[in-house]
This record gives structure tokens, sequence and C-alpha cells, in this order.
């Protein structure tokens, strides 16, 4: 007789209980990585905590949604999980019904209202998390044979609270996290034993603004976003290289450009290239500048703005 006959598929489950030589918690959480939902790590890139950190360092620099966003230096949580649910019966027995989920709101101390700005933009977005703790371990979870981040039901960085002459202005990131079996029984972890922040950074945008045009070249000035501070003075050399500008013609097709000269007096750079009319320039890819030693680990890597510039006739 078949032995899928009347077989509910009942499998009796249990865990030995002897404490371990080595008992493992996590530390307080300093920091989080927002990752794509469908990113999952491979063998290879948790081969080692160098190889982990390599991957989410590459992870920092790519384009488009599979790049990651660290956010570092939480200073205070509030708990607002839920308690598991429990049904009373009528005769008055108890069972649990479901888990209760995690749900944490971080304090951010540094950043201030621009980087609040940016960490708003994700409030819609849906997005896997790993968690860093303060020694070090980067968490996750262990799914279909993969290393992954947290499951959420949302991303939410709060509307900022105004500075009452007792408290600061208050920052705010929560985190309401949809698996808790993803923490419980299926919690992955990687111990670095490195300073996860100083070796995985986000991306600092920055802008660029048109100083002057010519047929022969467009001035452009190159400005941190957030504080305004002109990158001139350290890769005044570095950026003098057209292979590190993008040129795209009002058709969409990528225009050479025939050379980047220094311009001191504006803290600017000339970029030159042929043709007239309405032009979009920005820099190079994060990564093609973090090559060029133009951020990138250990510092923040640059992402620049595109903007319009209308190039004349003679």
């Amino acid at each position: 007789m078949s032995n899928i006959l009347n077989n509910p598929g009942c499998v009796v489950v249990a865990a030995n209980t002897g404490l371990p030589d080595c008992p493992f918690a996590p530390d307080k959480f300093v920091g989080a990585i927002l990752i794509d939902k469908n990113q999952v790590f491979s063998d290879s890139d948790v081969a080692s905590a160098t190889a982990f950190i390599t991957k989410l360092q590459e992870l920092a620099l790519v384009a488009g949604k599979t790049r990651a966003y660290p956010i570092f230096r939480f200073e205070e949580i509030t708990d607002n999980s839920e308690e598991e649910t429990v049904a009373t019966l009528g005769y008055g027995s108890k069972q649990v019904v479901k888990d209760g989920k995690y749900d944490w709101t971080f304090r951010l101390t540094k950043g201030g209202l621009c980087y609040q700005k940016k960490l708003r933009a994700f409030n819609k977005i849906e997005k896997k998390v790993l968690f860093i703790d303060d020694s070090g371990v980067i968490y996750g979870t262990i799914g279909s044979g993969v290393f992954t981040g947290f499951s959420m039901e949302f991303f939410f960085a709060k509307p900022f609270k105004v500075a009452d002459g007792s408290n600061a202005a208050i920052f705010n990131a929560r985190f309401a996290l949809s698996k808790p079996k993803e923490f419980n029984e299926y919690v992955g972890f990687i111990k670095t034993n490195l300073d996860v922040e100083e070796s995985v950074k986000g991306l600092t945008d920055v802008e660029l603004e048109q100083v002057t045009i010519t047929n022969a070249a467009a001035t452009i000035s190159v400005v941190t976003g957030c504080d305004k501070v002109s990158l001139f003075d350290v890769f005044a050399d570095d950026l003098a290289d057209p292979l590190l500008w993008v040129v795209t013609s009002s058709a969409g097709t990528n225009v050479s450009v025939t050379g980047v000269t220094k311009v001191p007096a504006s803290s600017a750079w000339a970029v030159a290239f042929t043709g007239t009319g309405v032009f979009s320039i920005s820099l190079a890819a994060p990564s093609v500048l973090a090559a060029a030693g133009i951020g990138g680990t250990p510092a923040n890597g640059f992402e620049s703005n595109a903007i319009s510039v209308t190039k004349p006739s003679e």
C-alpha cells in the first residue's frame, strides 16, 4: 500500500538542549544595510568575512536597484515589537496562535535633516535589511540554502522632531520585520571582527553646476549635495580626466569628451566636447570614479546628478 495514503505529513521535531560551550547573542544594533528584495549571497560571497565585506562594498557602488545602502549611527532603540498572540478557548485552555513581529525604531544622531530626507526616499520602496551589532557581527537569514536579508513589512524614516530646549532635534528610522522565524529559527550571522561602518560606506551625492559655457567647453563645478563642499581642493587633478565625465546629446547618444582642464579660479573643470545645442553632463558611475581613486573604500563613494547645458554655436 502506498505510504502517502492517509499520511498527513507529520514530522516530530525536537532540538537537543545541551548548553553550548560558546554561547552567542546579538550585541546592541548600531547600523543596518538595505539591500534589494531579491538579493541573495552565494557560497563564495560568504566564504569568509573578507569576501562578504568585499561583496557589500561592491553593492554599495553599483548602479540600479541592486545597490546596497548602509545606515549607521544608531544610538537608541524603541522596541515596538508585538508579543505572541494567545487564544483562550471556551473551556479555558490557551494556545499560541502566532509569534509577535519585530518592530524597532532607531534614533540616528548623525546626518541631520538632509540625511533624513534621503532616507525618507526609501519609505515606499520594498527592501530587505541586514543588521549590524556593536561587535561587528552582520545578521541576516538563511533560506533555501542561501544567505540574505530580513524581510520587512516596511521601512519608515520618520518626520523629524524639533528641538525643544531639552532635547536636540530627533531623527528616527523604523524597521518593521515581517517574518519572526527569520531572526530565530533561520537566523544567520557573519562575525567580521571589523568596524562595519568604516568598511562599508554609502554614496555621497554630489551636485554639478554650470559656471560658464562657450562653443569650446562647459565649465562645471562639483560640490557635495548636503554640505556644498567643493571636490576641487582634493580631486582637481583626478577629475581632469575625460574618461570620468559623461556627455549625452539631446537624442540620448554619448558624445566624446575631448579634454578636461582644471579652472582654479572657479574651482571647476572645463569639459570640452564638440557640437552645439542641448547636452546632459554628469560624472561617471560611482564604481568608475572609485577605480580612479575618487571615493570608494575606505571613503564614501560619489554619485553625481546630471545637468542640462546649452552649447552655443560659434
